[in-house]
């Protein structure tokens, strides 16, 4: 566990190597060398539980042209965009967490699919991310049905991709409604994906935890890649979703969008109703340790979900990790565009870094430290994911540049901002230079941003999507000036929000707003067809 602390400080594993960041922060901001909590010793795995195929839930029937339940997801001023997502990927979902003593659920959903690809299709592809060594789980899906009829999938690359066929081609605009019942075994101990997925130190992290439709590229088909280990699993669309949790009393638990229904059952259970608005995946964070300390800012409620065992120390980070939070949330609001959710949550997790998910961040537990400048940081920079990723989405497997590169300089934009010494965020911007000089005096490759995952290796992931990255935006700022860089981010960000982007969507904004013919620089730092001067 300490070569993995490592191996992430020097940014060798690529999702978030912030840890490096954090390291050579601008001393102006930040006077203390960092302070990590003791790392808790994770169960060891064992054999993964075995689970009987289940009966099938009793799974209630769907009105889904009714989206008012979803509106309390969003804040008053966005409640009317979920009116243009009725026909948007939809899920249903009732599931059943218990403690075997691996995390195990029992669970089904119905999923209404509306073909808006231009073209008739006889297959649909669902993700089973689970399955994927990435993620190390074991889902099993026993039953499917199309519009009420038994079909058997396909499985294939790892039991990663299923393939429903579906009984008469779904013409474009024609609307299809599928059940499925399933299992997802996490075993105890299972920490995948930078803590994304598992169950471990009584935390349960729950992400692609669902079996999830895939995106149908025109021209392509379904996406149906299997993802690299070192960066984010997944690639989806929006849609809406409302879940019906049930999991042992002694659980605290958050989800993306919000709680609205809370029943206390006589075994001891509770369920939970949660509805989101339009979100690009579901997830949830559950443990018994959880106590939750709340606030609001631009009109979001900012639920902080912290370790109650910890909350009475005297260097806990609770109440500095939500004044962090206050401030990217409101920085980002000012300078993108407004986060249109009712709810944010920041949880404390066995995670080794940070990681993204909509509505909800991970935060490491080891940082959550009053005067650990990584804290700062990390928190920034997932709140930044919030706006690209959850919101404005992008194939992340394939250009991870697109969020990640993105979302790190952000964290130039919350620098400077939140600090009124401007050498806070010169200093700050300078740190990453340092290390991009550095990376390249080694004569390692300095390779275009624009490529997928697969093709970083070792430390290249870190210093090229992460470093180099927010450096090209830098590298804008000096030709078009600051104003007119974040002036182009805000109009990415408005064209795009709930939608997918790609290279030359990011391209056009800026040319847009800039009204200059950017492609060599582009072509320069982003896809390398050109040399740099």
């Amino acid at each position: 566990m300490k070569m993995l602390f490592r191996l992430i400080a020097l940014g060798l594993l690529g999702v978030f190597a912030l840890i490096a960041f954090s390291l050579s922060a601008p001393e102006a901001a930040f006077s203390a060398q960092p302070t990590l909590q003791p790392t808790e010793t994770a169960a060891p795995l064992t054999t993964p539980t075995s689970v009987p195929t289940p009966p099938l839930l009793d799974l209630p029937e769907v009105d889904w042209e009714d989206v008012g339940a979803h509106k309390k997801a969003m804040k008053p001023a966005f409640a009317d965009d979920v009116d243009r997502f009725v026909d948007a990927n939809r899920y249903f979902i009732v599931a059943r967490l218990s403690f075997e003593p691996d995390a195990v659920f029992r669970a089904a959903q119905r999923v209404r699919f509306t073909n808006r690809t231009g073209e008739a299709l006889d297959l649909l592809v669902f993700r089973l991310y689970a399955n994927t060594p990435a993620l190390g789980g074991r889902m099993n899906v026993h039953h499917v049905e199309v519009n009420g009829v038994k079909v058997e999938p396909s499985l294939s690359n790892l039991r990663s991709v299923m393939g429903v066929p579906l009984p008469v081609p779904l013409q474009d605009g024609e609307s299809v409604e599928l059940r499925m019942d399933f299992t997802l075994v996490m075993t105890r101990g299972l920490n995948t994906s930078y803590g994304r997925f598992g169950y471990v130190n009584d935390v349960v992290s729950a992400t692609a935890w669902y079996p999830t439709l895939s995106v149908y590229e025109p021209g392509i088909g379904w996406w149906t890649d299997l993802p690299s280990p070192q960066g984010d699993p997944s690639y989806t669309e929006i849609g809406l979703y409302e879940v019906q949790l049930t999991l042992p009393a002694e659980m605290v638990v958050a989800m993306s969008g919000v709680i609205v229904e809370t029943r206390r059952n006589a075994d001891g259970t509770i369920t939970y109703r949660d509805v989101t608005g339009p979100m690009r995946d579901h997830a949830f964070q559950a443990s018994k340790r959880y106590m939750v300390t709340e606030t609001r800012a631009d009109g979001t409620r900012i639920v902080m979900l912290h370790y109650r065992d910890q909350a009475d120390s005297p260097t806990d980070g609770t109440k500095v990790a939500m004044q962090y939070a206050v401030q990217a949330l409101q920085i980002f609001n000012a300078t993108f565009g407004e986060y249109p959710y009712a709810e944010l949550v920041v949880a404390q997790n066995p995670t080794p870094s940070g990681v993204e998910f909509p509505g909800i961040i991970q935060i490491a537990e080891r940082a959550w430290v009053q005067g650990n400048r990584f804290l700062e940081v990390v928190i920034a920079h997932e709140i930044g994911h919030q706006w690209f990723y959850a919101l404005v989405g992008n194939n992340q497997v394939a250009l991870p540049w697109i969020d990640e590169s993105l979302t790190s300089y952000t964290e130039f934009v919350y620098f400077r901002a939140a600090y009124a010494d401007p050498k806070v965020g010169e200093d700050y911007v300078d740190s990453f230079q340092q290390r991009y000089t550095n990376y390249l005096a080694r004569g390692l490759p300095d390779l275009p941003l624009d490529l997928p995952v697969r093709s970083y290796v070792g430390i290249s992931y870190g210093a090229i999507v992460y470093t180099k990255g927010p450096l090209f935006f830098v590298e804008l700022e000096h030709v078009i000036g600051r104003e007119m860089v974040y002036a182009a981010i805000a109009e990415y960000f408005r064209r795009h929000k709930y939608g997918i982007a790609a290279t030359e969507d990011v391209q056009r904004a800026f040319e847009d707003v800039s009204k200059r013919d950017l492609s060599a620089l582009f072509n320069q730092w982003v896809r390398g067809t050109q040399p740099r001067a």
